[in-house]
């Protein structure tokens, strides 16, 4: 009977312990949103549209110099993301005021998480 019951808590922890390539969820508190090209608006690029319609324009951080890149670009989370029309996306952001806008479509924020939203026939 003891062995029994070992080798079913050995199996149950095998199961448990299996990676099942499901991300966690890394932007905790975060809104689902959806990536925008606004390229043909003038002075507009993309932006993050909430599913209230709302339009958040991030916060794009420049570098011109050389390499080594400063941790605050290497480490923003907008610093490799694919920039594509339709993409689905979690982000958790904090409005930035000290800006101004030449697109005027939504408020100016910077993307603090950003986790990308998978489809069933998608990866990353």
């Amino acid at each position: 009977m003891t062995m029994r019951l070992l080798t079913f808590v050995m199996i149950v922890f095998v199961f448990l312990s299996c990676d099942d390539n499901t991300p966690a969820l890394s932007c905790e508190g975060g809104v689902v949103a959806t990536v925008r090209d606004l390229t043909g608006l003038d002075g507009c690029g993309f932006v993050f549209e909430l599913q209230d319609g709302t339009k958040l324009e991030p916060y794009l951080i420049g570098y011109c110099g050389t390499p080594p890149l400063p941790k605050e670009i290497t480490e923003n989370p907008l610093y490799n993301f694919k920039w594509v029309d339709g993409k689905k996306v979690i982000i958790v952001y904090e409005r930035v005021v000290e800006i101004a806008s030449i697109c005027m479509v939504g408020p100016i924020v910077k993307i603090t998480c950003l986790q990308e939203v998978l489809t069933n026939n998608e990866e990353l």
